[in-house]
């Protein structure tokens, strides 16, 4: 639905002069009361920018009162957005509505209450709200002849157990399986089979929803089913979704799929059969990899010329997340493409090493699983190429090999059960027993595989072994555990240590360098010197402080691995945002270069601010 009639006597409209936004400003009570009263009736959520954070956080508008002029929001999610809107850190919001784009600045909370155990927030009217009214900008429809299959809810068997109390693998279920319709900046519609008004109550939550396209990308995001329709011709029903659980990255992917979608829509409507079929829509052909193939994107040689380094890191996140979906539903593993983003990987570390250790860097909680095995495995080659005396460092096999070791080191974490992966207190006894399984379980996965290299199944287990017998599977201790089983212990550990999770915060790079030297007794203390000397006392990504106050991410080293380029980001004396900058420290006075470490989740900063112009 568009704007009415009585709305438009209210609007003052923006002349189209270059430079000025597009569409309508609306500034009467009024005009404001009716849009925001459609936010809520519609229960269209509102995607919330605070000027002091990076992240993006989701509420809805609860009530709308015109004669005090305020509107009443709902808690914040995730959960520390509330603790944002409790202070009153001034906001930015944009919502999507029928086909139109409402959005509003500097608003902030006034008071805060509970209501049915959770907060709400009271906010006045803003000063006026962006109306724009662009159909195509907001939704873009899938057309008829393009598939893109959705699962949704996957559900993870009982564990059982054969004779010698191994786990044995189960075939997950899905309770809903359909063909996306239409996607959008903060949800999409999905058709699924059947009458599922009754069965499926609104607002049901999915932390997993699958988009698997022809081309077998398969892109997994939370969503939240807002209503349902039912065709009865057809016997089909509409799922109107919203996306739940969103981060800076998702938001990117989104965008591109949006994008691509809009293009296809538009070289169908002009009838230009040149005009290419995006890869994303066109079924894989897996070339042999082995073959010398000029055209091939995933030819090492070509590899860094044909795509960016942000592109490699989603296509070797991809693979993991193909490996344990597979492995999830007993189908085949794509061994085949895990061998293609080893070999993107390292073209990619060859060709710039500190843009794509960056990018491992910058990380969504929701796909740790996934770019955590990336982020080991590139850590693994990097490690190994900074030792120069060791002829492995010039070895490209061996380096191709334990980077693919790396991206399937954890596959096994895939058939242990969520609640014990996601778990945020400590495990039981019986919990942490069935976690210690994965090891063996990736080992006995890959031995499977024909042609599988020996360095996989060593760093399957040796990566959770310990110097001192208190590691697992098998407790080995000292020299029994080889070398590159040592590193991969090291750089599990510190990678784990360092990221975020959907429970916690990962530490500061200084801290965990600490806790690292800590456990020399668990860990090889050679190879905890020779990460903290490779990844510098400030690592790529990590958050420094400034004597003047100024925080910033690290972006750039010199060649002795010290920071170089540092995006300003935050102020903490005036607890303000600084638009980002990027800073060169070799053009600043040596009394204005000295850093200290600082914990991004102190605050609420995230260095996806990295990603802008890698």
């Amino acid at each position: 639905m568009g704007i009415t009639h009585s709305e438009k006597d209210m609007v003052l409209n923006k002349p189209k002069n270059e430079g000025q936004p597009e569409g309508q400003i609306i500034k009467s009570n009024e005009g404001i009361y009716r849009l925001m009263t459609r936010l809520q009736n519609k229960h269209t959520p509102l995607k919330l920018r605070f000027d002091s954070v990076a992240d993006y956080y989701t509420s809805m508008v609860i009530a709308v009162n015109f004669k005090e002029g305020y509107i009443l929001l709902d808690e914040v999610t995730p959960k520390w957005g509330d603790e944002l809107m409790a202070k009153a850190i001034p906001f930015s919001f944009d919502s999507y509505h029928d086909g139109c784009k409402i959005s509003a600045v500097k608003m902030q909370a006034v008071g805060r209450a509970v209501k049915e155990g959770s907060p709400v927030y009271k906010i006045l009217f803003p000063a006026e709200l962006h109306f724009l009214q662009r159909r195509k900008f907001y939704r873009a429809p899938v057309r008829y002849s393009l598939e893109i299959k959705t699962r949704l809810g996957i559900k993870v068997p009982p564990v059982k157990r054969d004779e010698n109390d191994e786990i044995i693998p189960q075939n997950p279920t899905w309770e809903h399986e359909g063909l996306l319709q239409d996607l959008s900046a903060q949800g999409c519609q999905i058709e699924v089979g059947g009458d599922l008004r009754e069965t499926l109550p609104k607002n049901t939550e999915y932390l997993s929803c699958h988009f698997i396209f022809p081309n077998s990308y398969l892109f997994d995001i939370g969503i939240a089913v807002r209503h349902i329709s039912y065709d009865e011709k057809h016997d089909m029903s509409s799922l109107g979704c919203q996306f739940i659980n969103m981060d800076p990255k998702l938001d990117r992917k989104i965008s591109f799929i949006v994008n691509e979608l809009q293009r296809d829509n538009a070289r169908i409507s002009s009838g230009n059969s040149t005009t290419p079929i995006a890869d994303l829509f066109q079924e894989r052909v897996i070339k042999d990899a082995t073959k010398d193939d000029k055209n091939n994107p995933l030819e090492q040689g070509n590899a860094a010329e044909k795509l960016s380094t942000e592109a490699v890191h989603g296509i070797a996140v991809d693979s993991v997340k193909k490996l344990i979906t597979s492995l999830r539903e007993k189908t085949p593993l794509p061994i085949k493409e895990t061998w293609e983003a080893a070999d993107l990987l390292l073209a990619a570390l060859k060709e710039d090493r500190q843009a794509l250790i960056l990018i491992t860097r910058i990380r969504s909680a929701s796909d740790y699983l996934y770019e955590h095995s990336v982020s080991v495995a590139v850590l693994l080659a990097d490690q190994t190429m900074f030792n120069k005396d060791s002829p492995k460092s010039r070895d490209k096999d061996y380096l191709r090999t334990i980077i693919f070791a790396g991206l399937c080191h954890d596959l096994g974490k895939g058939l242990i059960p969520e609640r014990i992966i996601n778990k945020s207190g400590e495990l039981s006894e019986a919990e942490a027993k069935v976690m210690h399984k994965h090891s063996l379980l990736t080992r006995e996965i890959l031995s499977r595989q024909q042609g599988m290299p020996e360095l996989a199944l060593t760093l399957a287990t040796q990566n959770c072994e310990r110097l001192d017998g208190t590691g697992h599977p098998e407790g080995l201790k000292t020299i029994s555990i080889s070398l590159d089983g040592r590193l991969a212990g090291v750089i599990d550990v510190f990678d784990a240590m360092t990221n975020s999770r959907n429970y916690r915060a990962g530490l500061p790079h200084a801290l965990a360098y600490k806790r690292l030297m800590a456990m020399r007794n668990q860990l090889d203390l050679a190879s905890i010197q020779q990460l903290i000397k490779c990844q510098g006392l400030f690592p790529l990504g990590s958050l420094v402080a400034f004597e003047d106050g100024n925080l910033g991410f690290v972006k750039q080293h010199d060649k002795n691995n010290q920071p170089l380029v540092v995006r300003i980001v935050f102020n903490k004396l005036n607890n303000k945002p600084i638009k980002p900058t990027d800073l060169r420290l070799d053009l600043l006075p040596p009394e204005n270069k000295k850093l200290l470490p600082e914990d991004p989740a102190k605050y609420k900063l995230t260095n996806h601010a990295l990603l802008e112009n890698l």
